[in-house]
């Protein structure tokens, strides 16, 4: 990976992380949480999905390591927290946020399974979707909240075909990391938001109770 690329995409790791904070803060704001209380539930949901990430990609957790991850947490709760009447009257801001930090962890996670591990192509799918969506569970889990994953709108439907684009970029197409990183990100971001407007949902299973 050239010094450009990893400049690219470390400038969009630390952008998702601000997105996830962002997500965690504004998640809260009906609790009412003190500045401490939505920094920590900021905190947890950027480092959750983070860590888990270079866990199963076997690398430091850079958010430890970095401070411009601490820096970009603490700018997105001290923005939250100083501008709350502005924001609750947006009331689906977080989801944008939750949906552009989806798209950058997952884009992020695929791309280096693929690229530089060799994963499966299954794999590579399952990882993105695990670290993708795992700084929002933890985020639903801490204040209690039904977390998204388990409604039937789309979800891990985009990180899914997202991943896919990646690797058809990459493997079919013979671009490089920058072009499938921008394309599972893209593909991500533009289906999360187009089920967040137009409420896009997969079929539901309902049970049918056997007659007695």
């Amino acid at each position: 990976m050239d010094r450009l690329t990893q400049q690219i995409i470390y400038s969009l790791d630390l952008f998702g992380t601000a997105s996830f904070a962002f997500s965690g803060a504004l998640r809260a704001l009906d609790r009412k949480p003190d500045f401490v209380g939505m920094l920590i539930l900021a905190g947890a949901t950027a480092v959750g999905g983070s860590i888990l990430r270079d866990a199963i990609l076997g690398r430091p957790a850079v958010i430890f390591t970095d401070p411009g991850y601490s820096y970009v947490i603490l700018f997105s709760v001290v923005v939250t927290f100083f501008f709350t009447h502005w924001i609750a009257k947006r009331g689906q801001l977080f989801q944008y946020f939750d949906a552009i930090a989806f798209g950058i962890y997952s884009a992020i996670t695929a791309n280096y399974a693929w690229g530089t591990l060799h994963y499966h192509p299954l794999c590579v799918i399952m990882i993105a979707s695990f670290t993708g969506c795992a700084g929002g569970v933890v985020r639903d889990l801490i204040i209690q909240k039904p977390t998204v994953i388990l409604s039937n709108e789309l979800y891990l439907t985009p990180v899914i075909l997202g991943a896919i684009g990646l690797m058809l970029t990459r493997h079919y197409l013979g671009f490089g990391e920058i072009a499938g990183f921008f394309t599972a990100f893209t593909i991500t971001i533009v289906l999360r938001i187009g089920a967040i407007v137009y409420d896009w949902r997969l079929p539901r299973v309902f049970l049918v109770h056997p007659e007695e």
